[in-house]
């Protein structure tokens, strides 16, 4: 989605969130977000899973097919100088995103890819050593 279409999905985006999320719950912060988040993109991307008809493979493969194209995606930003950011909010599990993204009965839709140039300098990226997240094991 470009240019007139990162409107439609800022209006949908809030009009949903208000729809499906009671009064009582809602938060001004997450509206804010939802409302200006499409429109400060350069485009985004609705990541959905089309689900193969026969159903031979399992849908955690195709799923997981699906988020191995969006880490080639976060990539090639990366290579262009391009941020890019996956979103997963409630709202894209409603009947309404359903709708709104054409999907059929066993299709999903996993996210939404918002990328841009970022505003002002590169954030600096802050990551523990692989030391400190990983620990091998033996049997």
């Amino acid at each position: 989605m470009t240019d007139e279409a990162l409107l439609s999905l800022s209006e949908f985006m809030v009009k949903t969130y208000k729809e499906i999320t009671p009064l009582e719950s809602q938060s001004e912060l997450k509206l804010s977000k939802m409302a200006n988040r499409p429109l400060k993109s350069s485009a985004v991307i609705a990541i959905c899973m089309e689900r193969q008809a026969t159903e031979k493979v399992s849908e955690q493969d195709e799923m997981l097919a699906v988020a191995c194209a969006v880490q080639n995606m976060h990539l090639t930003c990366t290579a262009y100088g391009l941020g890019g950011f996956w979103a997963t909010p409630g709202l894209i599990n409603s009947s309404q995103a359903r709708a709104y993204f054409n999907l059929g009965e066993k299709d999903k839709c996993l996210g939404l890819f918002f990328l841009g140039y970022p505003a002002g300098e590169w954030p600096k990226g802050q990551r523990k050593p692989i030391e400190y997240i990983t620990e091998w094991r033996t049997l």
